[in-house]
């Protein structure tokens, strides 16, 4: 139910994998095993020499990948088997590992469920909550086979607990480039068009008295309306996006005085300045970072086909000398219990 794919200090693949163990004699319900093996198909038969029962994929729920992995190009045909036998699933979810591989598959939670499904429970969560994106074999094949867009991958690592950290994001050889938080994924989420599940943004507005001990000048809203367009354009030999980002949100928080119900407007062009620079940021450090995990490529290729054509080979580059303006407009449509 869940593969591990890592390299050793000798750069040398490693396969692990856990399995549920029904036996009412044993006392671990899960069967951890570990194997040096040149595929994943290789792998499969050291597997069934070394459990006690045969090895089939048909039930994997999610595929772990070390970061050591992803730091090399040309790692992808490793997963071949998995789409080649059709007994396998291509459903399973697939992750980075910031830290050896084996930390998470050999983790065993006395008051968690059996691993594969506490790992895929938590993921599910936390894509619910927007915290990081939700990346399935298939997935991940058609993110490597499109040429407009790039992969990304939830991020999580064992720091006594498993955590999800954010989202990892590649560019099209699968290389890793760089991480992004839980807020920057959010923001990540919004760019993609993908509007499902809660989005709960905590903000600090610089306009409000922040000095102290607390942060007096934080709010929280949670947005109860989302609208998200993306308007394409070519001008002076360079792709140009404008993403118009409608929110209307909902008052979740505010540790300072203000009269919402007076002054609305004002304190919605301070929200609105705040996200605005966050999204300026986290597009900057995607296209520092040659890659598109936007997907701006698809609507680059059906909009402005002609010169969409000439760069789709080098679409990294062509966006990182692209215009991308992102504008936010908020309304708050309810401020909460309290005046």
């Amino acid at each position: 139910m869940l593969i591990g794919v890592d390299l050793d200090k000798e750069n040398h693949l490693v396969f692990s994998s856990s399995s549920p163990v029904f036996s009412t004699e044993a006392k671990e319900k899960e069967e951890y095993a570990e194997v040096h093996a040149d595929t994943l198909r290789e792998s499969r038969d050291e597997f069934d020499s070394t459990i006690t029962a045969l090895t089939s994929r048909g039930k994997v729920q999610v595929v772990l990948i070390g970061k050591r992995v992803l730091q090399h190009k040309g790692w992808f045909p490793v997963m071949d088997s998995m789409y080649r036998d059709g007994k396998n699933t291509v459903m399973g979810r697939v992750v980075l590992v910031d830290g050896p591989v084996s930390d998470v598959a050999k983790f065993r939670p006395i008051d968690k469920p059996r691993l594969p499904l506490y790992v895929s429970k938590l993921i599910d969560t936390a894509h619910e909550r927007n915290v990081t994106v939700i990346t399935s074999l298939q997935e991940l094949h058609r993110q490597f086979t499109d040429k407009g867009l790039s992969p990304s991958l939830t991020e999580l690592k064992k720091d006594g607990e498993i955590k999800v950290t954010g989202t990892a994001l590649l560019d099209r050889f699968g290389k890793y480039k760089l991480s992004i938080n839980a807020d920057e994924t959010r923001l990540l989420r919004l760019l993609q068009h993908q509007t499902d599940g809660e989005f709960t943004f905590t903000i600090l507005l610089p306009k409000q008295p922040g000095k102290g001990v607390f942060n007096k000048n934080s709010m929280t809203f949670t947005p109860e309306g989302i609208s998200v367009k993306t308007k394409t354009n070519y001008k002076d030999d360079k792709f140009v996006f404008d993403i118009g980002v409608g929110l209307r949100v909902g008052i979740k928080e505010r540790l300072f005085s203000y009269d919402v119900k007076h002054k609305a407007p004002e304190l919605e062009k301070q929200i609105e300045k705040e996200l605005e620079q966050q999204f300026s940021q986290l597009v900057k450090k995607i296209q520092k970072a040659k890659i598109d995990p936007m997907g701006l490529g698809l609507y680059a290729r059906a909009y402005k086909y002609t010169q969409w054509k000439k760069v789709q080979d080098r679409w990294g580059e062509a966006l990182s000398k692209a215009d991308v303006n992102v504008k936010v407009d908020i309304k708050i449509q309810s401020m909460g219990s309290m005046k």
